[in-house]
């Protein structure tokens, strides 16, 4: 069920009307067989996947604070070792079974391979596992207290807001709001539909629509040379970046609906000067999983932080796709941020010599546009459907550049339609280069303010000018295209 869907709009209002109209002491239990609801109308059997982790994840919780010595670490263990297995067996098994035998073969082992699992993955699986991993690991340090209501562990997993695509929550952010004795405020409501409106907004005006541009060229990478390669890399960032967040703002935006505040998973990342702080405000809740369970604790056993950081973003890549294209994904943006971190003293010091004021409207807008495209190069590997791809797009973006700008800007034969507007009409193609422009005007003057205090800061006419521009937006792009949120598949 997606969230821009018909089917949704009709099951969002009866959740919420039915929550309020319970007693308090039963809301847990609607929302719990909500969210059953919600995820058992994508694939009804996978709901047995989260039952089995959710119950062994319980009672390791339990068994963990109650126990001392090795037995709470065994408890510890088992809860991950049956996380991470059932992660490794739906996403990982046939990446797996297909190397190791490339590999055997290339060594003249020809071995009669394990059977391939035609298995589609459950949606959101690297979210949930996540999830549930940070409340084991949470009780197993002492930082949160064993849950003995079953329900309300299995309402921490399985919250529909969040359970498909995150943020990826920490117990002791959750569980405190868990109480349920919420009244009907009408600020809620309003904040709530904000968010919610922004992200559809996102998603459905801009991410859905700039995928078909997108994919013109990505799925045909040898038919094409310099500048179509460059602006579809260039709108796919547009595309990956309105498509998540947006989904994270309509997440954040629910759970305020019913009195439950989840973190802010994007915090105006292409504003960032570096890359470092890029990945500060990109997917804030993965990268936050990943600092505290490993790259703090491996950085403190003495191991080069250089590494370190490499290692924890090949690892992120993998997380989000069995694919070597992901694989190096992760080791590119790694290597970027130790770049980063390593010379920015250097850097700064340089520009400052130059005599630019650190201040100096240009030297921010190289910096933030630098983030950008070095984001954006990474493009290649995340949206190629392999290594080949990915390399072939690189190499062409470089050639034929001047030729293919001078065939768009003369246009002989409609070349600018394939080569410029990717594919679209021309009334599409510069609709989405307002609607960007206007998605990054907005962003500009946030600063470090979400969408609601934004909203907040206008007056009441041009608050209520820009509701109905955002709500006309969404309602007459929302049936040219409807894609699958891309995070989905993770």
């Amino acid at each position: 069920m997606l969230f821009n869907s018909i089917t949704f709009l009709v099951f969002l209002p009866i959740v919420f009307v039915v929550y309020y109209v319970l007693p308090s002491k039963w809301r847990w239990a609607w929302l719990l067989a909500a969210s059953c609801y919600f995820y058992m109308w994508f694939v009804p059997v996978y709901l047995l996947i989260l039952a089995t982790t959710i119950v062994i994840d319980y009672f390791a919780g339990i068994y963990i604070e109650k126990s001392i010595g090795n037995r709470r670490k065994l408890a510890l263990i088992i809860s991950l070792i049956a996380n991470i297995g059932i992660l490794c067996v739906f996403k990982y098994y046939n990446f797996f079974v297909e190397n190791i035998y490339e590999a055997l073969a290339g060594f003249g082992l020809n071995l009669t391979p394990l059977p391939h699992l035609g298995i589609l993955l459950p949606i959101g699986l690297s979210f949930h596992t996540f999830q549930a991993m940070s409340y084991t690991l949470e009780v197993y340090k002492g930082k949160q207290a064993a849950i003995k209501h079953f329900g309300m562990y299995a309402l921490y997993v399985m919250f529909f807001p969040q359970l498909v695509a995150g943020p990826i929550e920490r117990p002791q952010a959750i569980f405190p709001q868990f109480h349920f004795n919420y009244k009907l405020e009408w600020c809620n409501i309003v904040i709530g539909l904000r968010w919610i409106l922004w992200g559809l907004f996102k998603k459905v005006a801009i991410a859905d629509q700039l995928n078909p541009m997108v994919s013109f060229v990505y799925d045909n990478p040898e038919k094409y040379q310099g500048l179509p390669i460059y602006m579809a890399t260039a709108l796919f960032v547009f595309q990956v970046y309105c498509d998540f967040s947006g989904y994270s703002d309509m997440a954040l935006g629910m759970a305020k609906l019913f009195g439950v505040n989840l973190m802010e998973n994007f915090k105006n990342p292409f504003l960032s000067k570096t890359f470092t702080h890029f990945w500060a405000r990109w997917h804030v809740s993965l990268m936050n999983w990943f600092r505290d369970y490993l790259m703090f604790p491996m950085v403190k056993k003495g191991r080069p932080w250089q590494l370190v950081f490499i290692f924890v973003f090949l690892l992120s890549g993998f997380w989000h796709g069995a694919n070597w294209t992901f694989v190096f994904w992760g080791i590119y943006n790694g290597i970027a941020v130790v770049y980063t971190k390593s010379t920015h003293k250097w850097r700064e010091k340089f520009v400052d010599n130059l005599g630019v004021s650190r201040k100096n409207w240009f030297r921010k807008l190289v910096q933030t546009l630098s983030v950008f495209h070095w984001f954006a190069l990474g493009g290649f590997l995340f949206r190629g459907e392999n290594i080949q791809d990915a390399l072939l797009l690189f190499q062409n973006l470089f050639d034929g550049f001047g030729a293919s700008l001078n065939q768009a800007w003369f246009n002989p034969n409609n070349a600018r339609e394939s080569l410029l507007y990717l594919g679209s009409v021309p009334l599409v193609f510069f609709i989405q280069m307002f609607l960007i422009t206007l998605l990054i005007t907005i962003e500009v003057k946030m600063k470090d303010k979400n969408i609601n205090l934004y909203f907040e800061s206008m007056n009441k006419l041009p608050r209520l000018i820009f509701y109905t521009f955002l709500v006309f937006a969404v309602i007459l792009l929302s049936g040219s295209q409807q894609v699958d949120f891309v995070y989905f598949q993770f």
